[in-house]
């Protein structure tokens, strides 16, 4: 047993062969000895981009796996360890009087990228937590959450969306796929909190007919169990039931800034996996190959951002984080034909408790809205509409930044009351929509704990380039200020 923690620093072109020969001088034989050990490693580590700088710790206690290790490991025949291997990723050259010398821990916050760990077992990639600029080619917007980490005695912090490979015992997609949506909920929010392996099993017991130990994986329903009992009002989506509306309904969460649990199901329906979908790639779009899909009245008609050529950011306990996939073809990034042909099934999306106007509720009600003669706007046809939840807390804070807008009209918004959630929709003339910095010609506002579908009781606030509509006890009142100088806001990051 080692006395005290051994280190190395590596380059990126040096990590392949000094992790190897860690894992072989620290790891078992049976581990140290798989023929796949090499590719393993190699497959993970070939997105990370040049210049960045490791520093690989053992042993290092990992409370995700030392939780599987003393659930289910340490009471098997053969023997297991219970100790890791951390390695922390720094975006430039470090030593180890970094570490030492106070004055240079800025210096270490500045460039500190998260870190992984390496299991000891032949699924040895355990969970990590990456800044997507580790990366090669990452250009994505997604869900991030931050998180502290003790890095040879000095508190650095990381930021990221959790990733674990499966271990095939303990945890399977399913499992995985939990757990990192409640590590990001728990990191971010108060009312959650962090879940370990062995409560996810616990939770699942109350409803299983049969042991979960090994992991045979979850259902669908099992998953929205398990989010619901830690405090989420669930909601499954199916393809089946939703039919065209269910890609818009998936974008419209993912705009939303909220993990989506993704059930991929292969063609011949014998091979099944779940994923977690965290974020967005925003690229570039021909509008003369799109036709506007949302009817507003007999001659008009808008694009809805759902239609654009974006593609969706990923967790997938099979492959290194951060995938990018489209929704047609969530498989792409396998190898192997049945992979490569998994279709999107059902959805479980982990939602506020009190919210309870869902998203294809939510953008069938802007729409009545905006063709309502006394409540809507007149919008050139061909416009773009976008939708997305968000906490009226974080919105107000979004309009308090713009410098550009009116005060009078920035009082009106900050001033209105508002619950805890609200449905937001924003609609651009072509021009206008650039994700990011597009400057929309309409905003509607909807109450997300209000659940009528047929009328206007949600509607909060909006503002138009002719006049905005509030509520004053009860009854819709106009005034004339106009909508000018508001941005695109978004949750993603």
């Amino acid at each position: 047993m080692l006395s005290n923690i051994e280190y190395a620093i590596s380059t990126r072109d040096d990590l392949k062969e000094i992790l190897t020969e860690s894992i072989r001088e620290y790891f078992l034989k049976e581990v140290s000895d798989d023929p796949e050990l090499e590719s393993i490693i190699e497959k993970f580590l070939s997105e990370f981009k040049s210049g960045l700088s490791f520093l690989i710790e053992y042993p290092y206690v990992d409370k995700v796996y030392r939780d599987s290790y003393y659930t289910y490991y340490a009471s098997k025949h053969s023997r297991y360890q219970r100790d890791c291997i951390r390695i922390s990723i720094f975006n430039n050259e470090i030593n180890f009087v970094d570490f030492t010398d106070p004055v240079k821990h800025s210096k270490l916050q500045d460039i500190f990228l998260g870190y992984f760990v390496l299991r000891p077992q032949r699924t040895m990639i355990g969970h990590s937590l990456i800044n997507p600029a580790a990366f090669l080619n990452k250009n994505i917007k997604i869900c991030l959450h931050k998180a502290e980490s003790l890095v040879l005695g000095v508190k650095l912090t990381a930021e990221g969306f959790p990733h674990s490979a499966q271990d095939g015992e303990t945890i399977s997609c399913a499992e995985t796929t939990i757990w990192a949506t409640m590590q990001y909920f728990g990191m971010r929010y108060a009312e959650y909190k962090p879940v370990l392996p062995s409560t996810i099993t616990k939770v699942i017991e109350r409803i299983a007919v049969q042991r979960l130990l090994p992991s045979n994986g979850l259902t669908m329903d099992q998953i929205s169990f398990a989010l619901k009992q830690f405090g989420f009002g669930t909601r499954i989506y199916s393809r089946e039931h939703f039919g065209d509306e269910f890609f818009e309904i998936i974008d419209a969460y993912i705009e939303s800034g909220i993990p989506v649990l993704t059930g991929l199901e292969s063609a011949s329906g014998g091979l099944g996996h779940v994923v977690v979908m965290i974020g967005k790639k925003y690229n570039a779009f021909d509008y003369k190959n799109l036709r506007p899909k949302v009817t507003i009245g007999p001659r008009k008609k808008y694009y809805d951002i759902s239609q654009f050529n974006h593609h969706y950011v990923i967790q997938d306990d099979n492959l290194s984080p951060y995938q990018v996939i489209s929704l047609d073809s969530p498989g792409i990034n396998y190898d192997d034909s049945d992979s490569k042909n998994y279709q999107i099934d059902t959805i479980v999306v982990p939602l506020y408790s009190k919210i309870y106007l869902e998203a294809f509720v939510a953008k069938r009600l802007f729409v009545q809205i905006i063709k309502d003669g006394s409540l809507g706007f007149d919008f050139k046809n061909k416009s773009v509409l976008r939708c997305f939840l968000s906490s009226s807390r974080s919105f107000k804070s979004h309009i308090t930044k713009l410098t550009d807008m009116d005060s009078e009209v920035k009082s009106i918004i900050l001033l209105s009351k508002m619950p805890k959630f609200i449905w937001v929709g924003e609609v651009y003339e072509q021009d206008q929509y650039i994700p990011f910095v597009g400057k929309p010609q309409g905003l509607v506002i909807l109450d997300a704990t209000e659940n009528s579908s047929t009328n206007t009781d949600a509607l909060i606030f909006a503002g138009y380039p002719d006049r905005f509509v509030t509520i004053n006890e009860n009854k819709f009142i106009i005034l004339q200020q106009k909508l000018s100088n508001y941005s695109y806001y978004s949750n993603l990051k």
